[in-house]
């Protein structure tokens, strides 16, 4: 089929220069998949929290690994899988496996060698963070390779929180959700229109839903309703254009009171956060919030800004990228009725992925608002 040495991918880069520009073309050949190929490894990332060990943090008798791996040759695939640690830059196990023609095996590893870590102070954001590869190989030709990162986090939850939540296009929020070791229930739109909601005390409407599934719209009174009889309703980021009212889309406002987004975003993942509202309850309780929960970002701190709100909303986050004007809508919170309403254009669900801890203390603190302690 023309591919027996890999597909061909090309790019050129045009370099503009004072003066003129020139392109830069590059060609490489990669193949369309390994012969042999670690398919998935569970939980990708791995993120350990009290409520996910009883508190003790204690992550190495408990965080076990299943990696699924797939052999694509119509011959049978002896070797090894090799497992090593960024912190410690050293091999910590290793795995002989058999896997039969064009089938696919799970195997499952332990890191019993990293070093057991607790918390060593309440305030205590990041505890341990690194990422373990694991990597497929016979002889001396590596096929496949896969890094997941490892962090344990001092992120706690009110007790007897129960979650709702629409998901959008990948698995972040679940698996988020599973970290923080909360009871928590992927909901259909049918669901939202037809099932009981009070037996929730917050819903995720996870990022760009209202976009991928538009029937959304539709029934999104019935989850202003939920705010409003003393739920947390909380809403990831939404672009302008699939936000924003429309008589066209037949979009009404979505929010409870007026909230129109733009198109200004913070690229600079390293930007300062300012809080402008440093005792307001969402960044105190249960984790209180600090600079420390903003480090290692991945990418960019958030996107489609919203440009005008109304007063309801208290705005507790500042940040800009430099030379340009702070925006201060990134993490919004309103009470509703007997309920509370939280809009957030910061990017969580990409540092959820990432296994950035502060990101799984400030999820913990949304969906724990208004419970116990946190409550106004």
């Amino acid at each position: 089929d023309g591919r027996e040495f890999g597909e061909k991918f090309t790019a050129i880069v045009t370099v503009v220069i004072p003066g003129g520009a020139f392109m830069v073309p590059a060609t490489v050949a990669v193949d369309v998949t390994p012969p042999v190929e670690i398919a998935d490894v569970n939980p990708a990332p791995a993120v350990v929290t009290p409520a996910a060990t009883n508190g003790t943090l204690d992550f190495v008798s408990r965080l076990i690994f299943t990696i699924r791996i797939t052999n694509h040759q119509p011959n049978l695939f002896s070797g090894d899988l090799d497992v090593t640690s960024e912190s410690a830059n050293n091999h910590i196990g290793n795995k002989r496996i058999t896997v039969a023609a064009n089938t696919s095996v799970s195997v499952q590893f332990t890191p019993t060698h990293l070093v057991p870590l607790r918390l060593e102070g309440g305030r205590n954001t990041l505890v341990f963070s690194t990422s373990l590869t694991f990597s497929i190989s016979s002889g001396n030709r590596l096929s496949s390779s896969m890094t997941v990162p490892v962090t344990i986090t001092n992120a706690r939850v009110t007790p007897n929180v129960s979650v709702g939540y629409v998901r959008g296009f990948d698995f972040s929020l679940p698996n988020a959700l599973t970290a923080l070791g909360v009871e928590s229930k992927e909901l259909s739109v049918d669901e939202v229109k037809t099932a009981d909601l009070s037996k929730f005390t917050s819903i995720i409407v996870d990022n760009r839903v209202y976009e991928s599934q538009p029937e959304l719209i539709a029934a999104n009174q019935k989850l202003l309703d939920f705010a409003n009889a003393g739920g947390t309703l909380i809403v990831f980021y939404h672009k302008s254009d699939e936000w924003n009212p429309d008589e066209r889309r037949k979009r009404p406002q979505l929010a409870p009171y007026k909230l129109i987004l733009g198109n200004e975003r913070i690229t600079d993942e390293t930007a300062l956060i300012s809080f402008i509202e440093p005792q307001h309850p969402l960044l105190n309780f249960p984790n209180k919030m600090g600079q420390e929960d903003f480090a290692n970002w991945i990418q960019e701190r958030g996107l489609y800004y919203p440009r005008e709100w109304d007063p309801q909303f208290h705005a507790l986050l500042q940040s800009n990228d430099p030379g340009e004007a702070p925006l201060k809508g990134g993490l919004l919170v309103a009470d509703y009725g007997r309920g509370h309403y939280i809009y957030t254009s910061m990017v969580w669900y990409r540092e959820l992925r990432g296994g950035v801890p502060g990101a799984y203390r400030m999820l913990a603190n949304m969906i724990s608002y208004g419970q116990a302690e946190g409550k106004r």
